[in-house]
C-alpha cells in the first residue's frame, strides 16, 4: 500500500517520491492495457500514478547537478510495448502510440520515448510485429540516456 498510516499532510507520498527520485522511468514490457491507461491519463496503480505525476515541464525536482548531467533536458519515460500483432496494429493502439510519439515525444519537447516492438515469435506462438525489443537494446538506451556505459566513459 502506498499510503502510510496515519497519513499526515506533508508526509511522503510514494508516487511523488518515486518521481522525485528517478532520473528515468522505464516500462518494459508495456502492455496494451497500460498503454491505453497512460494515453487516457488513468492512474489506478503505483506505476500509472508515478507516470501521471511525472515532471512533464522539466522545472520540478530540479537539482542543478543532475539537470546538467542530463544536458538540461527533462527526465524521460522510456516504454517498450509488447503485445500480439493484431493488438499492435489495431487503430486504437496506433492512436495511443501516436500521442506518445507525437505531442509527448522527446523529439518534440516531450518526455516519452517509445521503443517500438519488433517482428519475431510472440508469447502466443504467432510470429509478427509486437515483440518487445531485446533487453540488451533497452539497457543500451537507458545507458545512453543516463550517460552511462562503455561509450560514455572517459
Amino acid at each position: 500500500d502506498e499510503w502510510s498510516k496515519p497519513w499526515t499532510r506533508g508526509g511522503a507520498i510514494l508516487h511523488i517520491e518515486l518521481r522525485r527520485w528517478a532520473d528515468l522511468l522505464v516500462v518494459a514490457p508495456l502492455s496494451a492495457n497500460s498503454l491505453a491507461k497512460i494515453a487516457s491519463g488513468l492512474c489506478d496503480n503505483l506505476l500509472l500514478s508515478t507516470i501521471r505525476a511525472w515532471d512533464t515541464t522539466g522545472d520540478m525536482d530540479v537539482d542543478p547537478e543532475r539537470l546538467a548531467q542530463r544536458g538540461g533536458r527533462k527526465k524521460i519515460i522510456v516504454v517498450a510495448p509488447a503485445m500480439n500483432t493484431a493488438m499492435w496494429k489495431h487503430p486504437i493502439t496506433k492512436k495511443q502510440v501516436g500521442l506518445l510519439e507525437g505531442e509527448w515525444n522527446v523529439k518534440n519537447g516531450g518526455w516519452f520515448e517509445v521503443l517500438r516492438p519488433v517482428e519475431k515469435a510472440l508469447a502466443c506462438g504467432d510470429t509478427g510485429d509486437g515483440a518487445m525489443r531485446e533487453w540488451r537494446e533497452i539497457v543500451g538506451v537507458i545507458e545512453s540516456k543516463l550517460g552511462l556505459g562503455e561509450s560514455n566513459k572517459a
